[in-house]
């Protein structure tokens, strides 16, 4: 039987730890121009009243050096203890797989204040493009792939205190 992939939340870590670097690189850098904007306007405001004029500079600088400082520290701890690709993949081989036709398909509504929701082979999954989730979350409202009848093939995986799976590979039989 041939499937195709639909959804594969290995393939979801595009470019691995890369982004989540470049964005705080761009985050930390926007902190200094701003610090940098400010430091230029409170030297002239401080002169005109005749305040010491380095030393809130001065605080300023060194607070702000302790913010960069500990956000640097958090994202690398983050970067470091995160998961990759590869693993990512091995856990989704591990994964529970269920197969068989999907049934009781309920749409997501067109005003999408719901969750799309269906079974197979008596295995409950329910998702919302609305809902942030690294699991499958594309509802026919976006044009998601699920139809009652259908045969499909999903790895997922069962979080606590929620009766629903979460799908981590969607596959679609031809």
């Amino acid at each position: 039987m041939n499937y195709i992939v639909v959804f594969d939340a290995a393939e979801g870590l595009v470019g691995g730890r890369l982004p989540f670097v470049l964005g705080f690189a761009v985050a930390a850098l926007a902190a200094c121009l701003i610090g940098v904007l400010i430091v230029r306007h409170e030297l002239p405001r401080r002169a005109r009243r005749g305040s010491p004029t380095w030393v809130g500079v001065i605080g300023l600088v060194i607070a702000l050096f302790a913010v960069v400082a500990g956000s640097v520290i958090v994202v690398t701890m983050t970067a470091l203890s995160s998961v990759g690709r590869e693993e990512t993949a091995r856990a989704i081989e591990a994964s529970p797989v269920v197969e068989g036709l999907v049934e009781h398909f309920h749409p997501m509504p067109s005003g999408g204040h719901d969750t799309e929701r269906f079974d197979v082979a008596g295995v409950h999954f329910a998702y919302s493009h609305r809902l942030a989730s690294q699991g499958f979350n594309q509802d026919v409202t976006v044009g998601g792939p699920i139809r009652e009848g259908i045969y499909v093939r999903i790895h997922y995986v069962l979080l606590a205190a929620d009766p629903y799976g979460t799908i981590v590979r969607l596959e679609i039989r031809q």
